[in-house]
């Protein structure tokens, strides 16, 4: 297997593979499959997390809100955490390496998009509830933000194993 691309096919896979993933999932738009997916999948676990953690702010879900009794957070679409995992598929699939590797980073990669979406919706709830001066800055910038710093920090170290792109790999004298 060529274990090098070239950073132009390797931007363009991305691309297509990444718009192919996000068309495949706004197509999905109000069907089950999507409510399994953000509802019960991230959702309810959220909620359950949070419930376990200040029992006394009494959680529930109702469809894709976060009802308490001192806020209620609508998560709306985009704000689940999809777009992450699917920038990092795309970005495992537009870059040569064996496909045991790509099955790891894949694993490893939706692990963590899964626990900061989470992360992500209990520190929202939190803020809401508790903090809701904070709500533009954390809601608008940070956390945003911060979980797709983490993701671009995983898939550099996942590429930074046995794989290039041409004309990028480091040079022999580099530190």
């Amino acid at each position: 297997m060529n274990r090098h691309v070239s950073p132009l096919r390797f931007g363009l896979t991305f691309l297509v593979t990444f718009a192919i993933l996000m068309g495949s999932f706004e197509a999905s738009r109000g069907t089950a499959f999507e409510r399994v997916f953000v509802e019960d999948l991230i959702l309810a676990p959220t909620c359950a997390l949070i419930h376990a953690a200040t029992p006394g702010d009494q959680v529930t879900r109702v469809d894709r809100t976060l009802v308490s009794p001192g806020a209620n957070l609508h998560v709306t679409r985009g704000c689940e955490g999809v777009e992450m995992f699917l920038l990092l598929m795309a970005g495992i699939v537009a870059f040569p390496a064996p496909r045991k590797r790509r099955i790891q980073g894949l694993l490893l990669g939706s692990l963590l998009a899964y626990v900061l979406s989470v992360a992500r919706l209990m520190a929202l709830h939190y803020t809401l509830r508790y903090s809701p001066g904070g709500w533009e800055a954390l809601h608008g910038l940070i956390l945003p933000l911060g979980p797709v710093i983490l993701m671009a920090l995983f898939f550099m170290r996942w590429t930074s194993h046995g794989v290039a792109l041409k004309g990028l790999e480091p040079s022999p004298d580099a530190a």
